[in-house]
């Protein structure tokens, strides 16, 4: 079995690319595309990508929404296990981001807590996703494999986009 990517360390934003493409094809309810070119976050602690749902009321493709997955942050010198998926209130259509908001303090097998951000500075507002503490050893552990974070990301996604 091969070693997985050691994310707490590397940061190595090519490797978790890659797991994030191989998890995409995995979840088969959604038609799922990584945004090449599109901005990365403001913040340069967080790593991660921006992905589009390409659904069946998703026609137009300025209306398709998108979510953040990304994995750790390092912030004033210290490291924090993290791995969230965030959709941002302007990238959503109203229905979606009702079915989202309604999904704040829940949480699944996958996903501990859903929480909502608004940041008056911005007028803008998020829902946020994370990762339940005993996938995230498995997943950013020093016996972590390629297999387990690869099958640990797909669930994590699919299980948020069957509720959407």
């Amino acid at each position: 079995m091969e070693k997985g990517i050691n994310l707490a360390i590397t940061k190595s934003l090519a490797d978790f690319d890659t797991l994030l493409e191989k998890a995409i094809v995995e979840v088969s309810s959604k038609k799922l595309a990584v945004l090449h070119g599109h901005p990365d976050s403001a913040w340069e602690f967080q790593v991660g990508k921006y992905v589009r749902i390409h659904g069946d009321n998703a026609e137009d493709e300025d209306e398709a929404p998108v979510f953040w997955v990304g994995y750790g942050w390092e912030e004033k010198g210290e490291h924090e296990s993290i791995l969230w998926l965030e959709f941002d209130a302007e990238n959503c259509s109203v229905e979606v981001w009702e079915k989202l908001n309604r999904l704040v303090g829940t949480s699944g097998k996958y996903y501990s807590k859903a929480d909502f951000e608004f940041a008056q500075v911005y007028m803008n507002a998020w829902v946020h996703f994370y990762l339940r503490e005993e996938y995230l050893e498995r997943f950013y552990g020093e016996k972590a494999d390629l297999n387990a974070q690869k099958d640990i990301l797909t669930g994590f996604i699919g299980e948020i986009l069957e509720k959407i």
